[in-house]
């Protein structure tokens, strides 16, 4: 018996991570934090292999608890996640079939594609505006197809930082719910954007957002994540996610992280509250344009994109080529502390001038 066919007309997701490690690169490709966790992490991560329980099954104890808390949604509204990738998947096998199909506007982050093709679904990708917004009215009108199953969207949008408002969302949502289709709304940004759709869960029984402890916590290697919903969706999802698919090096670093959270926001504050904005301002300077973004990361277009990626890479700086809008290759750089922008900047305007 061969391999289903639709695994076969899929490409590999290949990010370009290998030798980043290599060399004293300034990191601003993957978004990630140009700084580490919080020291409590590290201390707790220390003391549990020290405690010789390597060999025991994962225990999760109240783990989920602790993050329906910080989250601020109810009891048994969160399930943990191997990553936010995970969650996205999970949510694809449980409403997609052969046949079905999905709505993902475009850009978007690559995982998202992945998860709904691996199922076997039609993808359909209404373009995000030239003026920075959601293609709302193109996502209603084909919500009036009765294949589509789910809707799939960052916000802020990843690559472009393009973010939609609530109510915007919530039109969706409403529509979604007379049409008996789920949409997935990717909040893997939210502690730099503070946007959410947390209070509708209890509203909307069709409502899904997936978050990380990646991006602003810092537990990228730990790949850990989860995912909101109502209580009686998360029970269905468990029987998808494996009972033992978070480890516990990822339980340990995020109830660590979770008893320090002013960390994460002291560095939250700095990245769009200083760094950001003094980004912003070299490049209006500079007259490159930007998509306005939400996030801890600026999609900016050049005539010569890979030039300039390659410039900066033989600078030390590594950031990522990307689609915009319009189909066009683009630059995203991550947005780190104030000492990572004044680099990036200083590189920039030797290349520039």
């Amino acid at each position: 018996m061969s391999i289903k066919e639709r695994i076969k007309k899929i490409g590999h997701y290949k990010p370009p991570l290998e030798g980043r490690s290599d060399k004293d690169f300034l990191l601003l490709d993957f978004n990630e934090r140009t700084t580490g966790p919080s020291p409590k992490v590290k201390e707790a991560l220390k003391k549990f292999i020290d405690s010789d329980r390597l060999q025991v099954y994962p225990e999760y104890g109240d783990l989920e608890e602790k993050i329906a808390q910080y989250a601020g949604v109810k009891s048994g509204e969160a399930m943990v996640t191997n990553g936010g990738d995970q969650g996205i998947d999970i949510v694809c096998r449980a409403y997609l079939d052969p046949g079905d199909k999905v709505i993902i506007p475009f850009p978007e982050f690559a995982m998202h594609y992945q998860s709904a093709g691996l199922q076997g679904s039609e993808i359909l990708e209404p373009r995000y505006k030239k003026e920075g917004k959601l293609p709302l009215e193109e996502i209603l009108e084909l919500m009036e197809d009765e294949k589509v199953k789910l809707i799939i969207f960052s916000n802020p949008n990843n690559p472009t930082g393009i973010f939609t408002e609530i109510e915007d969302v919530e039109k969706i949502l409403k529509k979604a719910k007379e049409k008996d289709i789920a949409l997935l709304h990717d909040e893997a940004y939210f502690e730099f954007s503070q946007i959410t759709c947390k209070d509708l869960v209890d509203k909307y029984e069709n409502l899904y957002i997936i978050r990380t402890f990646a991006k602003a916590f810092g537990l990228v290697s730990a790949r850990v994540g989860y995912l909101i919903s109502q209580r009686e969706n998360i029970q269905e999802l468990l029987k998808i996610r494996g009972p033992y698919d978070v480890n516990m090096f990822a339980k340990i670093a995020v109830l660590a992280a979770l008893e320090d959270v002013n960390h994460m926001k002291d560095y939250v504050k700095e990245v769009m509250g200083e760094s950001k904005p003094k980004l912003e301002e070299f490049l209006k300077e500079k007259n490159i344009f930007f998509y306005p973004s939400k996030a801890n990361f600026l999609l900016l277009r050049f005539e010569n994109p890979d030039k300039i990626i390659e410039d900066l890479k033989s600078k030390g700086i590594l950031v990522r080529p990307k689609s915009a809008p319009d189909g066009q290759k683009a630059v995203r750089v991550s947005v780190g502390k104030v000492k990572d922008t004044e680099k990036f900047v200083k590189s920039l305007r030797e290349l520039l001038d």
